[in-house]
């Protein structure tokens, strides 16, 4: 009986045929596979070489090679056309497993991946998987299949060691040679709770607190505007995470620079300035090239891309 030759197989066989070539070191050449396969699909072998797009001989010379280094005939001859024998039938089913896993194997680590399935690691900051959990719960709702792990991480993790496959990432220089896509842009103001506040009308500038992101540089756009509004003299209280300040804010510490996503949704707190536009952040979906063709990877930046932006600055 004939068997059909899989899609997969078809494909991954076809480029062996200019690959391996080490006959003397081995019964079975790599590259005589797709012979054998056209055979067992076409049960003929001028069948195989429409398939193939080579000369009948060509598959003829290929089989008798095959089943002389094996010392089996894995094809009964007849009028009609190849049938497998027992031998060809163990052959065929091993073959088309090794051309599924090898297929298997280029996809993943090639990036080509097209099932929406499987794993997908996303990293970004605090704040963002704080306020972007519906943006994230939406998502895995539309792509059950797609098991989602979600690292919330002040660093930004290394894609090219493959510690996450995406990062979404305030940034105001993402790196060149990642596959990316800006967002959204990110203001930020100065916020403060009410308590405080009617504390402070009786304080000098220098008598305030401020709360500031631990930042040792002071590069991130929250430590350059707070440098910029404090009193040289200002007392100041660090914090680790952006969370961190936001929960130090609420609970009446002292005053700090929010990234507006997260001020302008916390009730507890008032603005005291219009959002700052002289110094901002962009938000990026950042992947490492080798998985842009992923389904995966591409399925959630077309997701991101439509409703990050609404969740962070929509009606709260």
């Amino acid at each position: 009986m004939q068997k059909k030759l899989p899609i997969y197989a078809k494909g991954i066989c076809m480029k062996a045929q200019s690959g391996i070539r080490a006959r003397h070191a081995q019964k079975v050449d790599w590259s005589d596979m797709p012979f054998v396969l056209s055979v067992c699909e076409a049960g003929s072998l001028s069948g195989a070489a429409r398939m193939l797009d080579v000369n009948h001989s060509t598959v003829y010379r290929r089989i008798e090679g095959v089943e002389e280094r094996l010392g089996v005939r894995l094809f009964e001859r007849h009028n009609h056309g190849y049938v497998m024998t027992p031998a060809g039938e163990l052959f065929y089913s091993r073959a088309i497993l090794l051309c599924k896993g090898l297929n298997q194997i280029e996809m993943e680590l090639g990036g080509k991946d097209q099932r929406l399935e499987g794993q997908l690691t996303v990293t970004t900051t605090d704040s963002l998987l704080h306020r972007l959990t519906p943006v994230f719960s939406r998502f895995q709702k539309a792509h059950p299949d797609v098991d989602l792990r979600l690292l919330s991480d002040a660093r930004s993790l290394d894609l090219t060691r493959r510690d996450a496959d995406i990062a979404l990432r305030p940034t105001l220089n993402p790196p060149q040679h990642w596959v990316g896509r800006k967002v959204a842009m990110i203001h930020c103001a100065t916020y403060v709770e009410q308590g405080y506040w009617d504390k402070a009308q009786n304080l000098a500038d220098q008598e305030l607190r401020w709360i500031m992101l631990d930042d040792d540089l002071d590069q991130s756009p929250m430590s350059k505007i707070t440098v910029m509004k404090k009193h040289k003299d200002a007392r100041v209280t660090v914090v680790s995470t952006v969370m961190g300040v936001l929960d130090a804010v609420k609970s009446g510490l002292g005053i700090a620079v929010l990234p507006s996503y997260l001020g302008e949704q916390s009730d507890e707190l008032m603005r005291l300035d219009e959002p700052d536009k002289s110094v901002i952040w962009d938000l990026w979906l950042l992947a490492h090239p080798d998985v842009r063709r992923s389904a995966r990877v591409h399925a959630f930046f077309e997701f991101a891309a439509k409703h990050v932006t609404d969740e962070l600055f929509g009606t709260p």
